[in-house]
């Protein structure tokens, strides 16, 4: 999991930088894919929520050392904790939100 979770930490904000998006081409028929703007704010969220719930209620770290590590440029996801309910709320421009909740010490945390 260490592995994961530093390599995608490591990936975000190069996706943030280069605005990765395939490019769709409408002779190929199809739906187009899904578009820069929806597909950043899933990843910005999605990360946001899914590593915030682990670093808190997986690793037990402190909640500022967890908005420090989950901090990436530009930085666009913000995070709510509910404790009560272990659940890490992201979201991002105002536009898109994510949850990510602890399940269980085998499985973690899981995004909603």
């Amino acid at each position: 999991t260490e592995i994961y979770t530093l390599s995608l930490h490591d990936a975000l904000p190069i996706f943030l930088a280069l605005g990765c998006a395939a490019k769709h081409d409408p002779a190929a028929g199809g739906p187009p894919p899904e578009t820069y703007e929806n597909a950043l704010l899933d990843l910005a969220t999605g990360f946001a929520a899914k590593e915030g719930c682990s670093c808190i209620f997986v690793s037990g770290r402190d909640e500022d050392v967890c908005r420090s590590y989950l901090r990436v440029n530009p930085d666009v996801a913000k995070i709510k904790v509910d404790h009560q309910a272990k659940r890490v709320t992201s979201k991002a421009l105002g536009m898109k939100k994510t949850s990510a909740v602890w399940v269980s010490k085998e499985e973690g945390c899981v995004l909603e």
